[in-house]
Parts: structure tokens; C-alpha cells; sequence
């Protein structure tokens, strides 16, 4: 087992370092690529705002939250999910059924995803995203065999892929092109830097009163961040700016 361990983790850094080789190799770059799409509004560009301002910007809070939150328990509970299906006494390799299931739902569906979230709206999308999450955190409660724990999973990345992809794009409609990398990438920051910390948590939460109490607490932070979501504004019903279209 260690000796497959050791291969695999090998493997995927031989895939690391290909992807890594093949991105330095992208010709022509995407930077320029968008360049030469801008309107000569675009040339005439106003510096980018700072932080602080563009996290006040109409619309943005809420954005910025779904996305933190959902990606932050998104990742605390992908994480510990191995870990839980061992200690409900599964083999190792049953992991792997359940964490598929989960990818399939974060990536799988992502353009089917991406029309519906323009059909129902950003504000919208971002809540129910929450909200299946939430349902799916609770799921893993009751079902601890391998086939209820993979449904909950796949419940928990579709719940992602709606509120992330709303969220993401509510960002990017809120912002100029000049703007959009430092706002995005203070989402990720957030977002991985919370995701760690609840990872760490929830690892101690299930040490000490086991995987019932970490679907629990799993469950109230994906509820909660529905429910403020629904109370906070959504600015101009959820439409592109027309100042920061591209």
C-alpha cells in the first residue's frame, strides 16, 4: 500500500510538472489575446480602484461572501470526507468513489450549470448553491455507506459549482478589466486561507465528537451563509454594469 501510495503521489507530480511545461509554451499569451479584443473604451481605461473601494461596490458583498463561503466549506468538508468513509470502517480505495462523485459535481456539469445560473440569476444561483450544500452537509449525517456518502458529495460540488460560478461572475460583471485580478484574487485568498482553517477545524470537531458533529457544524455554515445571502442586496437584479462590461 505504501509503495502504491508513493507511486501515485510521484505520478501526479510528473503531471504537475508537464502541466507546468506546456503553460510556459502558450502562445500567444491570454493577456494579449484579451488585449486585442478591447473597445477603444477599453484604451481609454480609469486605473484600477482600490481594494477597499471595490469590495463596497453595489453588488460585490454579496458576491465576495458566496463565494468565500461556499468555497470554504466546499473544501473543509472535500477534505475530511476520506477520512470520514475509513472511520465508518470503508477501505481506502472507496474513496475514491466518493471523492469522483463529488468532482463530477463541481466540474462535470459546469455548462449546464452556467446556462441555468443565467436563467435564474446570479443573486438566486448564489443562494440555492448554498442551500443544496447545506442539505448535502446534512445528508452525511444518515448516510455513511459508500453510495449515500458519494450522493451527499456530489450534492456538496453541484452546490459549489452553482453558488461559485454566480458568484465568480457577479465579480467579474462588478469590475473593469484592470480590476477584476485583484478583486478575484482576494476571493481566493479568503476563500483558501477560511477553507484551510475549516479543514483544520473540522478535522479537531471530528476527533473529539466524531462525523455526525462535523456534519452538523458543516451543515450550519453552509446555512447560515444561505440565509444572509438571501437578505443581502443584490444590485441592479443581478444585470452586468455596463461601465464594467467588457
Amino acid at each position: 500500500m505504501r509503495r502504491i501510495v508513493v507511486v501515485s503521489v510521484l505520478v501526479c507530480a510528473a503531471f504537475a510538472i508537464a502541466g507546468l511545461v506546456i503553460s510556459f509554451g502558450v502562445r500567444p499569451d491570454p493577456k494579449e489575446m484579451s488585449a486585442a479584443f478591447r473597445t477603444d473604451a477599453g484604451h481609454n481605461e480609469e486605473p484600477a480602484a482600490p481594494l477597499l473601494e471595490l469590495v463596497r461596490r453595489p453588488g460585490v458583498p454579496t458576491a465576495l461572501f458566496a463565494a468565500v463561503a461556499s468555497f470554504a466549506v466546499m473544501v473543509g468538508v472535500m477534505n475530511l470526507a476520506g477520512y470520514v468513509a475509513v472511520g465508518h470502517g470503508h477501505e481506502h480505495g472507496d474513496v475514491f468513489t466518493v471523492i469522483s462523485a463529488h468532482l463530477v459535481g463541481m466540474f462535470g456539469l459546469v455548462l449546464v450549470v452556467g446556462s441555468l445560473v443565467d436563467r435564474i440569476g446570479r443573486h438566486t444561483s448564489m443562494a440555492l448553491g448554498l442551500v443544496t450544500m447545506a442539505v448535502s452537509n446534512l445528508g452525511l449525517v444518515w448516510l455513511d455507506g459508500i453510495a449515500g456518502m458519494s450522493l451527499s458529495l456530489f450534492g456538496l460540488g453541484l452546490g459549489w459549482n452553482f453558488a461559485y460560478v454566480a458568484a465568480t461572475t457577479e465579480l467579474v460583471a462588478r469590475t473593469a478589466p484592470a480590476e477584476r485580478g485583484r478583486l478575484i484574487g482576494f476571493s481566493d485568498l479568503l476563500s483558501a486561507a477560511i477553507g484551510a482553517a475549516l479543514a483544520l477545524g473540522g478535522g479537531v470537531v471530528y476527533t473529539v465528537s466524531g462525523s455526525v458533529a462535523l456534519a452538523l457544524v458543516a451543515t450550519v455554515l453552509a446555512a447560515i451563509p444561505a440565509f444572509m445571502v438571501f437578505l443581502l442586496p443584490s444590485a441592479a437584479g443581478g444585470r452586468l454594469v455596463r461601465r464594467f462590461s467588457v
